[in-house]
């Protein structure tokens, strides 16, 4: 049986494949359109599961998608006849919530005739609880999904019990913790989608001064949960709230200046005041995150959560769980946002035919290409560029060395990561123990904010002893202290606060790049490498040509793309 699961019309759109109930591939639209954070159909991702699996759109079973717009239907209606003119809204409102054009658009896309495909639609927010869940190694344990919106859902509270799931508590639209830190990511002059990240970043070099104002713009309700006060946001006028990547919606209103001051313009220097700001909204949003998860435990009573949906990104909250709540097992998988979800959908859909899922937690889920293929690409530029092939002991041991003589690397290697981090393929690395390596990699590649950190992967059997972790982080999905005395080692990996966002790698799981952080270690003694996007303010780089426009747009030192070594001549 083959079953692609979509994530369309939500930001980070996406498709992935099932065949014979295994996940085998799954990439974002945007890895192979170019358009970051892309909130359309899927089109390409979907041609690119179909090259994968060696399949015609003919062979396809089933289409899971991660919405249903039947889904809290009773609640969408109440919301209309309450706040909006009921004439105008109530057409618009079936329109939305009562028909859907996702069918007529693939296969407007994809035409095909005498078709057997059938169209399977899953809750949005149990396709993040499944996308979590269904692939940790729990047998049962609480599951939580806290998103901006889907499904007129923000936040969902349930449980698995190995493959089943079952949701017990929503928070519903207008009110989001997402939306919350969305609009304070804004109002810090962020203004790209995505940008929370930054938030977190400036975080680390304020005290949280403001909380009391901040207390006033959301704070906990009567359910044990929380409400945003709708006097600071513009969302709920409009049922476009529910996806706030359509014009960059602006989230907060005028009233928020009133309260916490004036916004900053992206152009403006950032002050004190923006870094206490931001030290305020991350520790506001700790505490109804926390508060969350501890009313979760105490309603199952399970020790084992898996965490879904865009807040699960927050790694600096994540890194603060064991420490905040009773759960002692957190599984966060390698893409717990919306594009997560058509991984969610699949699996729900072939369990769903009684078949079996098996599991695979691997990140390295996209693209990849062969040596006979890359040749085929350097040729095409042999006017710009010198290559040579090694052997892959060969090709460590010279990069190893470059990487100890604080050179900068693109790393392209193996399949692309499932996700929105670099893991090891498609990763530009740099010597942790350079103290100028942040500045080196702002000033030749990435031009980004000085206060964001970069982050370190490790040898997982070395964690231990250089960060406060008691288990793997294969993904990079939370922020960790470092050891007092070996932070002096690694300055370029270790953020103001002491923190990290830490990956582990062993063997098993790439080993590739496993013996190259090994041989690093063998010449430095330093199990460790600063690990970056391979990226120039774009989408990860998917294919060889990216990746070699990319390394001569920068001055990065040499670029390895599989076994070729690359410099410019």
């Amino acid at each position: 049986m083959n079953i692609i699961g979509i994530n369309a019309f939500h930001p980070d759109s996406s498709a992935c494949l099932i065949q014979d109930e295994k996940l085998i591939f799954a990439t974002e639209e945007e890895r192979i359109n170019r358009k970051k954070h892309y909130f359309g159909f899927p089109k390409e991702a979907i041609k690119a599961c179909l090259d994968y699996g060696n399949l015609k759109i003919s062979n396809i079973d089933y289409i899971c998608i991660n919405s249903n717009p039947q889904t809290n239907i009773k609640k969408k209606i109440l919301y209309v006849l309450q706040n909006f003119n009921f004439k105008f809204f109530f057409s618009k409102l079936l329109y939305k919530f009562g028909n859907n054009n996702i069918e007529k658009i693939f296969f407007k896309e994809f035409p095909i005739r005498n078709h057997k495909i059938k169209f399977l639609h899953f809750d949005h927010h149990l396709c993040h609880l499944a996308s979590s869940f269904m692939i940790s190694s729990h047998e049962e344990g609480c599951s939580v999904s806290i998103d901006g919106f889907g499904d007129f859902v923000s936040t969902a509270i349930g449980y698995g019990d190995k493959n089943f799931l079952k949701i017990d508590e929503r928070v519903y639209f207008p009110h989001s913790l997402g939306i919350f830190y969305q609009s304070l990511t804004q109002f810090l002059g962020f203004k790209n989608y995505g940008d929370e990240y930054k938030l977190m970043g400036l975080s680390s070099y304020g005290e949280p001064k403001y909380l009391d104002k901040i207390s006033k713009i959301i704070d906990f309700d009567k359910d044990n949960h929380y409400r945003l006060n709708l006097d600071y946001f513009n969302h709920h006028n409009s049922f476009e709230g529910e996806n706030t990547v359509k014009g960059n919606m602006q989230l907060y209103n005028k009233n928020i200046e009133e309260l916490i001051g004036k916004s900053r313009d992206p152009k403006d220097n950032i002050s004190q005041y923006h870094m206490d700001l931001a030290s305020s909204v991350q520790k506001k949003y700790e505490e109804i995150f926390f508060n969350i998860l501890n009313s979760t435990f105490e309603r199952y009573q399970n020790y084992n959560l898996s965490l879904s949906g865009g807040c699960a990104q927050n790694s600096l909250a994540n890194g603060k769980i064991k420490k905040n709540t009773k759960f002692k097992n957190i599984f966060i998988p390698s893409s717990p946002a919306d594009s997560g979800g058509s991984i969610g959908a699949a699996i729900l859909g072939s369990i769903n035919k009684k078949n079996t899922f098996n599991i695979n937690r691997s990140p390295y889920l996209g693209q990849s290409y062969s040596n006979d293929q890359i040749l085929k690409v350097l040729e095409t530029y042999k006017t710009q560029i010198n290559y040579k092939k090694h052997l892959d002991n060969e090709l460590i041991k010279i990069i190893a060395k470059n990487l100890s003589e604080n050179l900068v690397i693109g790393w392209f290697s193996g399949r692309s990561e499932w996700g929105p981090r670099a893991l090891g393929n498609r990763s530009i690395l740099c010597n942790p123990g350079n103290k100028d390596a942040k500045e080196l990699l702002n000033n030749k590649i990435k031009l980004r904010e000085k206060f964001r950190p970069f982050a370190p992967t490790i040898l997982e059997e070395e964690a231990k002893n250089w960060f406060e972790v008691d288990q793997s982080l294969p993904f990079m999905s939370m922020v960790v202290t470092a050891d007092k005395k070996k932070a002096r080692r690694i300055p370029a990996v270790v953020h103001v606060d002491g923190s990290s966002r830490l990956q582990t790698v062993n063997y098993e799981q790439n080993s590739k790049y496993y013996l190259l952080i090994k041989e690093f270690y063998n010449i430095t003694e330093i199990p460790i490498l600063l690990n970056t996007s391979f990226n120039e303010n774009e989408p990860i780089v998917n294919t060889p040509s990216e990746a070699i426009n990319c390394f001569l747009r920068t001055k990065m030192d040499f670029l390895v793309i599989e076994n070729f070594i690359i410099s410019r001549i």
